[in-house]
C-alpha cells in the first residue's frame, strides 16, 4: 500500500526535522506555536446530514503513527520545526524550488553544452532578485540545476543574500544539501538526465 501511494504521488508524505535537512528554519519554526492551540481532532460520521443535527455522532480521528498524542503536531515538526516532502509531479510547473522558492534561475542565464554541462552566462538572472522579484518566471530546468549542483546553488544563494528584502523574508535558497554533481560522484550527463527525468514526471508516472 505504501509503495502504491509513493508511486502515485511520488512523495513519501513524511515531515523531516530541520536537523536532517539543515535548511532555513524560519517557516518551520513559525508553526511551532500551533502546538499550544491544538485540540483532539474529530469529525462527524459520513452519513451526517446538513444542516448538522444537535445530536450528530462525532468520531475521534486516529493519530497513531502521525503524532505522539492527539493534541501535538505531527512527527518531524517538534521540537525545532520541519518540512514535508512535496510531490515530484509537475515540477515543470512549480519552479522555483525549495521550501522558500530560493532555488531560482532565469531562462538564458545558463549555457548548456552537448555533454550536459553548463556555464553561467548571465549572473543577473540568478536567484529571486533576477526572477520573481522582477516579475520574471524562474526557468524549471535551470532552477533544478541550482537545486542539485552545489556550485550553482552557491551563486544563487549569494545573489539572494545580496538583496536585503530577501534576507529579511528568509528567502535565501539554503538547505537540502543533497547534490547530484561531480563532487557527489555524478558526471554532467547524469545530472542532465536526472533533471530531464524530473521535468517529465506528470500524472502518469507509471509510464516511466
Amino acid at each position: 500500500m505504501q509503495l502504491a501511494i509513493f508511486r502515485h504521488s511520488i512523495t513519501d508524505n513524511k515531515i523531516y526535522p530541520i536537523d536532517k535537512i539543515r535548511t532555513n528554519p524560519a517557516r518551520a519554526q513559525s508553526r511551532l506555536g500551533l502546538n499550544n492551540l491544538l485540540v483532539p481532532p474529530k469529525l462527524y460520521t459520513f452519513n451526517t446530514p446538513v444542516p448538522i443535527p444537535a445530536k450528530a455522532e462525532v468520531l475521534d480521528v486516529p493519530t497513531q503513527g502521525i503524532s505522539d498524542t492527539p493534541t501535538t503536531l505531527p512527527k518531524g515538526i517538534l521540537p525545532k520545526g520541519g518540512y514535508k516532502t512535496t510531490s515530484l509531479r509537475g515540477l515543470y510547473l512549480s519552479a522555483p524550488y525549495l521550501h522558500d522558492g530560493g532555488a531560482a534561475v532565469r531562462a538564458g542565464s545558463l549555457k548548456f553544452d552537448s555533454n550536459g554541462g553548463f556555464t553561467v552566462v548571465n549572473k543577473s538572472g540568478l536567484g529571486l532578485s533576477g526572477t520573481l522579484s522582477q516579475g520574471i518566471p524562474a526557468d524549471p530546468a535551470s532552477s533544478l540545476r541550482a537545486l542539485v549542483d552545489r556550485d550553482l546553488r552557491a551563486l544563487v544563494v549569494k545573489a539572494n543574500k545580496a538583496n536585503p528584502s530577501l534576507v529579511r523574508s528568509n528567502l535565501d535558497g539554503t538547505g537540502h544539501y543533497f547534490y547530484v554533481d561531480r563532487q557527489a560522484g555524478f558526471n554532467s550527463n547524469q545530472q542532465a538526465d536526472l533533471i530531464n527525468f524530473l521535468l517529465a514526471l506528470d500524472d502518469n508516472p507509471g509510464s516511466f
